[in-house]
């Protein structure tokens, strides 16, 4: 039967906020998978987590290129003015060149925050980067990459959705999780810790490792899920 435009639109609403709830939830099931059936690390645990956070950050920062809106509303001027645009290929839009500076600046800000967090879960790994390379974490990042391009896909491209967006679309979704991880790690990973070693005091050593990264997988899920839903406001240097 027919459907009220405006029924229509709040059901797209509601089904676009829920699919912008599951890739935190289905990250961290996969990671209390990993724990409870392939015996993950803590290392493990850390890396495929940043892997996530540094796919959404590159996947998104880097269709911002095919946004055909510019990053200023408010500048008339550039709204007027005929876009210069790059073809890349013909299954591609095309790239549009005043987009090229903000996203080469996006990406070169979340390495500097992703490279140094790498680098150190790299060390702590008791093998090296090698040891955290096992075939089920490879598998791991595969499904979080081909999740994330077609997440990706369905915001961008789907229904052309490209032509009615700015840069920052895109960018703020992937600058989220990056600034989501600072916040995690300040106010979710620290005082973890903090109640695991004052726990651990005062009853002995923990036995369980399983229970202890559970402890870390459950909180931190819950945090980025209500990060996801408002909880973050992510605004850009560029934006008018």
């Amino acid at each position: 039967g027919y459907m009220p435009a405006e029924i229509g639109g709040r059901r797209s609403e509601q089904g676009d906020a829920v699919q912008e709830y599951l890739p935190p939830i289905a990250t961290h099931t996969l990671l209390l998978v990993g724990v409870v059936f392939f015996g993950w690390s803590v290392a493990e645990l850390l890396f495929l987590y940043l892997v996530e956070v540094a796919v959404v950050h590159l996947v998104f920062v880097t269709v911002a290129l095919f946004a055909a809106q510019p990053m200023d509303s408010d500048d008339v001027d550039e709204r007027q003015r005929e876009p210069e645009t790059i073809r890349i290929g013909s299954l591609l839009p095309p790239v549009y060149r005043r987009n090229v500076q903000p996203v080469r600046h996006y990406l070169i800000l979340g390495g500097m925050y992703l490279l140094p967090l790498f680098y150190a879960v790299a060390q702590f790994a008791e093998g090296g980067l090698r040891s955290l390379l096992s075939p089920t974490v490879l598998l791991a990042i595969l499904a979080v990459c081909l999740a994330q391009l077609a997440r990706a896909r369905r915001r961008v491209f789907v229904g052309q959705s490209y032509r009615s967006q700015s840069p920052a679309d895109a960018i703020r979704i992937g600058l989220r999780p990056v600034y989501e991880l600072i916040i995690v790690l300040l106010f979710v990973v620290v005082p973890v810790t903090f109640i695991l070693v004052a726990a651990a005091f005062a009853v002995g050593d923990i036995e369980s490792l399983t229970l202890v990264l559970i402890a870390y997988v459950v909180p931190i899920g819950i945090a980025r899920t209500w990060l996801q839903n408002g909880g973050l406001t992510v605004t850009l240097r560029h934006e008018g």
